[in-house]
């Protein structure tokens, strides 16, 4: 093993933290308004963590060969973020991206595109950034002696479980909302936005962002919801 168990506690969150950054920014231009991105409360995306970590143990032999390199970041990526998409689905009923409108896409959760740049983003952490994160863990290790992997493992450990109950707290208003709302049906335009007001009134802070930083998602098991809020985005769209 080229790390030590707390080198990898720290580099998972070393990651997690980079991969929020750069999603943050990156979707934050992109959707001309700003994104608090991630799915737990905390500044960190673990998807990033997990399969970075992953590529750095898995490529330890091979980081002077950038073809097998590569091959390898694409690979890794794109499986965790089909898992990563699979788990949110059939866990938490949630959609957070959907690639449906890129060629090759494998039921919306991965594109070659997409993928294909995950190579890119791996040879450019792996040669350029790690080896001065790894300069700045080594410090660290010599000094807190793991304290710092324990304390990471407490603070993302709690993160994970308030969210769980705040995700599901916010599918459980929404399904109910979306079961009300079906019973009345034929309600004009402006009533229903006005009781999607009151939903979103009602939601807390964890909640909302969600739906201002993920345009894309969607409860796969609440159709209403779904459907007017699209129907907000592309009104909004049309506005800026």
């Amino acid at each position: 093993m080229p790390f030590t168990f707390s080198e990898i506690i720290v580099l998972f969150f070393t990651y997690s933290v980079i991969g929020w950054m750069w999603e943050t920014i990156y979707c934050s231009i992109k959707d001309h308004h700003y994104d608090y991105r991630g799915f737990l409360f905390g500044p960190y995306c673990p998807v990033y963590g997990f399969a970075v970590t992953t590529i750095l143990i898995f490529t330890y032999h091979i980081q002077d060969n950038l073809f097998l390199l590569y091959v390898v970041g694409i690979i890794v990526a794109t499986i965790f973020e089909y898992c990563a998409s699979v788990f949110l689905q059939y866990v938490f009923h949630m959609k957070l991206w959907d690639y449906s409108h890129l060629w090759g896409n494998v039921q919306g959760r991965v594109a070659p595109v997409i993928s294909l740049f995950w190579g890119v983003g791996v040879v450019f952490l792996v040669k350029i950034i790690q080896p001065f994160i790894q300069k700045i863990i080594n410090w660290e290790e010599a000094r807190t002696h793991g304290y710092l992997a324990l304390i990471i493992l407490l603070g993302m450990g709690t993160d994970f479980v308030l969210t769980i109950i705040s995700v599901e707290k916010f599918h459980i208003s929404t399904k109910r909302w979306d079961e009300r709302l079906n019973t009345q049906i034929k309600l004009d335009e402006n009533r229903l936005n006005q009781r999607f007001d009151k939903l979103l009134e009602s939601l807390s802070w964890n909640q909302k962002r969600f739906l201002t930083s993920f345009p894309q998602l969607k409860f796969t098991d609440i159709d209403q919801f779904n459907a007017i809020k699209h129907k907000r985005m592309i009104r909004r769209k049309n506005k800026s």
